[in-house]
């Protein structure tokens, strides 16, 4: 275990005040749409750093004691030359307000990943990946706070970390714990460096910086505090909602007050529109410029990206299996779309509706469509049906490929995929005259 001293004489008097921030990921391509669309592919690779230079504006302006960030600086352990350059600028910016840095790095920065030979400004730290490093933080010659934290020396990192940590000792003043890792468990993102929310308590730190979850959450709000700060720009229609970083006051007497920052220049959304009530092409047309409208009014003056859901049961669906008519919908979404500072571009137009269907009158049909639709609906509601289908399909999960690519599937799941089939079949299967058409 390391021990080194960091000071400052900035901040407020009294208390103690710093910025979490996590997973800049700076340099991240948005992939696909730059493809489509060069002009804005171009404008969305600066959203990244436009939103790490939100982050270095907000401890400026607030005249934060220092800034952590908890792993994930860039978007691959290859990171290219811009981005270090950059990054650094952002630093040394802080470096000259007298605001120091702590950096641990995470799997997709680690350690062991290329680096550019570029000099560091002198407020910043960053973890060593040999084991926990406790860094004192000096305030007006007094020792303020103590930052504990650790670096992945390689990117596949599947060990508990917290295990390194020591236990904060009875004489140390507010302590923070910096890590890239995993508390609990969570499908979205790989389990990199586990650990338990227990694990965080047993150490008696006042607050976990955390970083690798891209949601930001509070964990737990008191003893400890536990808090993913999340990323701050949005990549991808899986981060859609605000994104930014947390800042964070400590009084005199230790109460913790935390605020949520927005820093996303971009905003991802997904907005579902049902065709049940809709007529003609003109409403659905009419439909989605109002939530491209409604998306715009309420962003705050940043621009968006949309993905468009359709679904519900209508006539329309007939139009909008038409080859080319989705393509020609959207084609008309974003010639309408003025590219200026603010922009409501959409991404996709996914089309989940169906045709409308009488289900009980299908149930009473004494052809192929009754027998498939009778067969689903026994599978949906009758346990015995149900359980001998999961036995039905177990060789798919059971074999040796089969384990290592499928889940298994519990029986929510499995109603959501047969009404997902029936819904094809009968797409398929009933004629435009079973529609009334």
């Amino acid at each position: 275990m390391k021990k080194t001293k960091m000071s400052a004489d900035a901040g407020r008097a009294g208390t103690l005040s710093f910025v979490h921030a996590a997973d800049l990921h700076l340099d991240s391509p948005f992939t696909g749409i730059s493809g489509i669309d060069p002009e804005l592919g171009e404008r969305l690779a600066k959203a990244t750093f436009q939103a790490y230079e939100a982050v270095i504006d907000l401890c400026m302006d607030e005249e934060v004691d220092f800034l952590l960030i908890a792993g994930d600086v860039y978007d691959s352990a290859d990171k290219s030359l811009y981005a270090q350059v950059r990054f650094i600028e952002g630093l040394r910016k802080l470096d000259t307000a007298g605001i120091q840095v702590f950096i641990c790095h995470g799997n997709h920065d680690p350690l062991d990943g290329w680096s550019a030979s570029l000099k560091w400004p002198g407020n910043v730290h960053i973890m060593s990946g040999d084991g926990a490093e406790v860094v004192e933080f000096k305030k007006e010659g007094e020792t303020a706070a103590l930052v504990v934290g650790m670096s992945y020396p390689t990117r596949h990192i599947m060990k508990n970390l917290v295990q390194n940590f020591p236990n904060k000792g009875d004489n140390w003043p507010f302590t923070i714990g910096l890590l890239h890792c995993s508390v609990g468990s969570n499908p979205e993102h790989d389990p990199y460096a586990p650990c338990t929310l227990q694990d965080l308590r047993e150490l008696s730190y006042d607050y976990w910086a955390l970083g690798h979850i891209h949601t930001p959450s509070i964990v737990c709000k008191e003893a400890p505090v536990v808090i993913y700060s999340g990323n701050p720009q949005g990549r991808h229609p899986g981060e859609t909602g605000a994104r930014g970083c947390f800042y964070v006051e400590v009084s005199s007497g230790g109460a913790i007050s935390t605020r949520f920052i927005e820093t996303d220049s971009v905003r991802w959304h997904i907005r579902e529109i049902s065709i049940e009530d809709m007529e003609t092409e003109g409403e659905l047309i009419e439909s989605l410029q109002s939530q491209l409208d409604d998306i715009r009014e309420n962003s705050g003056g940043r621009s968006a990206i949309c993905r468009l859901v359709l679904n519900g049961r209508g006539p329309l669906h007939h139009t909008l299996r038409k080859e080319g008519s989705l393509e020609d919908i959207l084609h008309l979404l974003r010639e309408d779309e003025i590219r200026d500072r603010q922009f409501v571009w959409v991404e996709r137009i996914e089309n989940e509706t169906l045709f409308p269907v009488e289900r009980e009158l299908l149930l009473k049909r004494e052809d192929f469509v009754g027998d498939l639709v009778k067969i689903l609906e026994g599978l949906k509601t009758d346990g015995k049906a149900l359980e001998e289908f999961h036995e039905v399909l177990s060789p798919l999960f059971n074999s040796r490929n089969g384990r290592k690519l499928i889940c298994k599937i519990d029986d929510e799941e499995m109603n959501y995929l047969l009404q997902c089939a029936e819904n094809i079949l009968l797409d398929a299967l009933l004629t435009e005259e079973d529609h009334g058409n």
